[in-house]
């Protein structure tokens, strides 16, 4: 059993800016007394909250196999008409009990709803729905993440550190017409490995990337579950105060799991803004 992590050409930004935070040192200083700095100021912390609204666009499809029927790849956006126009909550919640460690939380509810008409004939957890027939579906997406990071490399003007986390993803999608109706929920574990960069360019301002994942082999659950997980996400923090910043950016999640005999392939993409209150 093999985990394979996810590459991703940003790995050479993160590469870049460890290599700046390893080497920002002066050199004069380099031959005298090594100075305790302070952390910046949005570094001075023991907790820290974000509440974040994100807007992901929803590119994607769902199946389900069920009473020997295969499921057809239902588009959620070209079969359902699914809308990335609402705004989501997403809550982030770190424990700094030194500067190089962090133990973090994370809960990304998603929902879309959405009513249309089907161009073509679809089956979906054993029900059959029949071309031009008005349908109403929804989709829910709910992420936990449980992780530690430990900052390898750690400066008074930014970061470079190891992400590892555990996560559980809970799917349900819902089908209903005059004449038949689906549900399938799924919830699968799946653990993920990452880099997590911040500098700061100007005293109060934090700019941050990180980008995690892993892919899961059939093997690894015993063929029940299998899966993919990417998630990057670029961000910069305003910090008004060592206790208030306000912080947008844009992120990118990715997920292609199978969990017995229902499928998801998921990408939301967009923007998000927030504000972090820290203790």
């Amino acid at each position: 059993m093999k985990f394979r992590f996810a590459g991703c050409p940003a790995f050479t930004l993160s590469g870049a800016l460890a290599l700046l935070l390893a080497f920002s040192t002066p050199a004069a200083a380099q031959f005298g007394p090594k100075k305790q700095t302070e952390p910046a100021v949005g570094e001075n912390y023991v907790l820290e909250i974000q509440y974040l609204w994100w807007k992901p666009d929803l590119i994607g499809s769902v199946s389900s196999d069920r009473l020997d029927l295969v499921g057809s790849r239902v588009d959620l956006v070209g079969d359902l008409g699914f809308k990335g126009d609402t705004r989501f909550r997403d809550w982030r919640f770190t424990l700094k009990p030194g500067r190089k460690h962090k133990f973090r939380f994370e809960y990304s509810p998603l929902k879309f709803e959405a009513e249309g008409v089907l161009t073509r004939e679809i089956t979906f957890a054993g029900q059959t729905f029949p071309v031009s027939l008005p349908i109403e579906s929804s989709l829910e997406w709910k992420v936990w993440r449980l992780g530690y990071e430990w900052d390898f490399i750690s400066r008074s003007r930014g970061y470079v550190g190891a992400l590892f986390e555990v996560r559980k993803t809970d799917l349900s999608a819902e089908l209903n017409s005059l004449v038949a109706s689906g549900e399938v929920f799924a919830t699968a574990p799946l653990p993920a490995i990452g880099i997590v960069t911040r500098v700061y360019p100007l005293p109060d301002l934090a700019v941050h990337f990180e980008f995690s994942g892993m892919k899961a082999p059939d093997s690894f659950f015993g063929d029940r579950f299998s899966g993919v997980y990417t998630d990057m996400e670029l961000s910069a923090t305003v910090n008004i105060s060592k206790n208030l910043g306000i912080t947008g950016g844009w992120r990118r999640m990715n997920t292609d799991i199978r969990v017995s005999q229902d499928f998801g392939d998921l990408k939301f993409r967009g923007y998000s803004f927030g504000a972090a209150v820290r203790f």
